[in-house]
């Protein structure tokens, strides 16, 4: 019975010293981790592109999750009994790197073009705006298309303003390694910067997929 007991005390001392440990590592590998103020059980770890918490439920037991702000699809989630310290290090340590991988992914250059980019350039600007709110991964520019074979090397996806939509043959011809949209007339008339970002989240999500289709 007094193993027992000593046991049970071991894994509060562990878990004290494991919820201290963690609050150290604020600052490390851009992450935020703190307290929450209005829970002294739960620990808050975050910065622009994901957002997570770590819960202790007392007997030594754990939740560790952080969801992808972007997609809001959770990315990392356990729940565990602290039995051994190094291993829950270790496991944070496996949370933090999956953090990392979701904070590091490349951004996405997107090229809108218009006939002569007037138009399109207040429309991209907007957009910027849009995903830096929602924290999209996203750098977006606006052309007109005389320029667009220039530079279009230098972005990941094209989406052509409805006045130039007829020219889709040609330049899914002339980039046939780009992909190239056209921006739904309602879409672009009525300045529905949302509509137009989800055009790029679809794309983007259906690349990401894309290898694990072929397994």
């Amino acid at each position: 019975m007094w193993g027992d007991d000593m046991d049970e005390f071991l894994q509060e001392i562990n878990a004290t010293v494991y919820i201290k440990w963690i609050l150290l590592q604020n600052g490390k590998d851009g992450l935020v981790i703190k307290a929450d103020l209005h829970d002294n059980n739960t620990i808050i770890i975050e910065n622009d592109v994901v957002t997570g918490k770590i819960i202790f439920y007392g007997n030594a037991i754990f939740e560790e999750e952080l969801t992808d702000r972007q997609t809001n699809d959770k990315i990392f989630y356990l729940h565990f009994q602290l039995t051994y310290l190094n291993h829950a290090v270790e496991l944070f340590k496996e949370m933090i790197n999956c953090a990392k991988e979701v904070t590091n992914r490349p951004s996405v250059q997107v090229l809108l073009c218009c006939s002569g980019g007037l138009t399109t350039t207040l429309f991209a600007y907007r957009m910027q705006e849009l995903a830096k709110l929602e924290n999209l991964p996203y750098e977006i520019e606006a052309t007109g298309y005389s320029r667009l074979f220039e530079i279009a090397n230098e972005y990941d996806i094209i989406l052509l303003a409805p006045q130039v939509g007829y020219m889709l043959p040609q330049a899914k011809r002339r980039l046939p390694c780009k992909e190239v949209l056209v921006i739904p007339a309602k879409v672009f008339a009525t300045n529905d910067f949302s509509g137009a970002l989800k055009l790029v989240s679809n794309w983007y999500q259906n690349k990401e997929e894309m290898p694990n289709e072929h397994e």
